[in-house]
């Protein structure tokens, strides 16, 4: 089967960006290497736990003298055989590595596709097989079945010339290497497209390869969705700055974009999931039912003794019926969907009018069920939504409050100010008529213009406050709306299922959690006040501090 996996990213290194191929040799590799260029250490020597690296190798063609293989020795020359300002110094191909694959075979993985890009551009490749971070991109955990490798393929822009002395081209002789011209291929975006996709389908080839070498049921393809045909849109990327602010607990609009598509999807899942589950179960009973009749028509008495031997037996309308065994609802598994605890708790049909109208009732439970799963996913994102809002105003208090002080330091200097040339009126006119200022005035004034810029800055400020403010408080409101529309939509469908058959009600609401109940059956006695079904929310604050303002001494 093809999974939904990552694909490989191919990165560009340029000096006019300020990247430096010695520090992000020493970045992919671990390494504390020393750059002749910049005249400085680059150590790396210390990763972080969950991100340390697993293996470090450098590759070179054949033939190529031993400092081609030392990354020290190796990427110095090759900054040095860069000359211009914007010299693209480095590529780095970064690749995912299956699920599943212990260091080694994540190793030969790398190390595989590596030589592969050094037979086909003739340049040495340094290898770095790093384990993921133990938290995703917004800053959640993952799972221990979700921590996997990648690896960085590092390698130059161009290839190197290996030189013979003449007459000694056995193994051994002197050897003279430098790097040539640019390859071609690495000119132009146009012209590396075919690279890049040579490189691409390899990797999906040896990711495969090695996924079937550890007994893994899996099939990589290096295509996007959209060649596949595949019906689906990936999930955006946070970037490298977005995601070290996730990961250190700062929320950001790329992860608020991201954490938002990740819950709509969820919250699609685990209805369609439900749904099906449902469908499931609904196939399961019309089997046993299918069973049930016949077994009673084999046993129904023969034609001739006063009863008729064909069509399955129902009891009279009136007569007793065998009681059923009714589960307890803790006794489900958490899984379970509420159709599939309905259908257990609810009496079964006696009669064929009971079997259509039971029919009739499932569709409404599979109703409620799927409104319920989107009554919990807006619930999630409004309560979210509700915690931007009071953070945002809190920043916003503390931000006008940094104003009231701002004015009140402004209002003091400029009071400072009119006092000392009250006191000293002579001076004051001196001043005027020469276009001096005495220090300690002219010190008053410098007062008086910094709390003034001060005072704008935090309007500046206080205004973009007020504009986050607003703009969280809409999105509130839309939320806050569709909520709504959810709980009337299941509340419609409850009144539907009241008016169908009552007599289900109590089974339906013994196979509800109590917060649902509270939403489908609402009590009559309390009001009908907005309950999102959501789990407990951590009340934060944001402590944004103005910079520090204080009179000129």
């Amino acid at each position: 089967m093809v999974l939904r996996h990552a694909r490989p990213h191919l990165e560009i290194h340029t000096r006019s960006k300020g990247h430096s191929a010695v520090a992000g040799v020493a970045y992919r590799l671990g390494l504390r290497l020393w750059d002749e260029r910049l005249q400085q250490w680059h150590d790396y020597t210390r990763r972080s736990a969950g991100e340390e690296v697993v293996m470090a190798m450098t590759v070179a063609p054949a033939g190529s003298p031993e400092w081609a293989t030392d990354p020290g020795q190796l990427w110095n020359a090759v900054e040095a055989s860069e000359k211009r300002r914007d010299s693209q110094v480095a590529r780095d191909y970064r690749i995912p590595v299956p699920l599943g694959l212990d260091d080694q075979r994540a190793g030969r993985l790398a190390e595989k596709l590596a030589r592969f890009i050094m037979c086909e551009l003739g340049t040495p490749v340094s290898v770095g097989l790093h384990r993921d971070a133990d938290t995703d991109a917004l800053g959640q955990v993952k799972p221990d079945h979700l921590q996997g490798f990648h690896a960085h393929l590092y390698f130059p822009s161009r290839p190197l010339v290996i030189q013979h002395a003449a007459g000694n081209e056995s193994e051994g002789g002197d050897v003279t290497a430098a790097f040539g011209a640019r390859h071609p291929m690495l000119a132009s975006k146009a012209l590396g497209r075919g690279m890049v996709e040579t490189f691409n389908r390899v990797w999906a080839e040896l990711a495969t390869e090695a996924a079937a070498d550890a007994g893994l049921d899996a099939c990589y393809d290096h295509r996007s969705y959209e060649r596949m045909g595949v019906d689906l849109a990936p999930q955006p990327t946070l970037g490298a700055g977005a995601t070290a602010l996730e990961r250190k607990g700062f929320f950001t609009r790329k992860g608020d974009a991201v954490r938002d598509i990740i819950l709509a999807s969820k919250a699609f899942e685990l209805a369609h999931a439900e749904a099906v589950a449902a469908q499931h179960q609904v196939a399961q009973a019309d089997v046993a039912r299918e069973r049930l009749a016949g077994d009673k028509t084999e046993q129904s008495p023969q034609a001739g003794q006063g009863e008729e031997a064909s069509g399955p037996h129902f009891p009279e309308p009136g007569a007793a019926q065998e009681p059923e065994t009714i589960k307890v609802v803790a006794e489900f598994d958490p899984g379970t969907s509420l159709v599939a605890r309905f259908q257990a708790l609810a009496p079964r049909p006696a009669s064929p009018e009971e079997v259509e109208r039971m029919g009739g009732v499932l569709r409404l439970v599979r109703t409620i069920q799927r409104a319920l799963a989107l009554l919990r996913g807006l619930g999630e994102r409004l309560a979210e939504a509700e915690r931007r809002v009071r953070c945002a105003r809190s920043a916003k208090a503390e931000a006008d409050f940094e104003l009231d002080e701002a004015r009140r330091h402004r209002a003091a200097a400029m009071a400072h100010a009119d006092k000392w040339a009250k006191e000293h009126p002579i001076r004051v006119r001196a001043a005027k008529l020469t276009r001096r200022q005495p220090k300690a005035w002219a010190d008053l004034h410098h007062d008086i213009a910094f709390h003034r810029r001060a005072v704008e800055q935090i309007k500046t400020i206080v205004a973009a406050q007020r504009a986050t403010v607003s703009g969280l408080r809409a999105d509130e409101k839309t939320m806050e709306q569709r909520v709504t529309r959810a709980r009337r939509r299941v509340r419609s469908a409850a009144d539907a299922f009241t008016a169908l058959d009552s007599e289900l009600v109590p089974p339906l609401m013994a196979a509800m959690s109590p917060d649902d109940r509270e939403v489908v059956f609402p009590s009559a006695h309390k009001n009908d006040r907005r309950k999102t079904i959501a789990g407990p929310v951590i009340e934060e604050r944001l402590t944004y501090r103005p910079p520090t303002m204080r009179p000129r001494p």
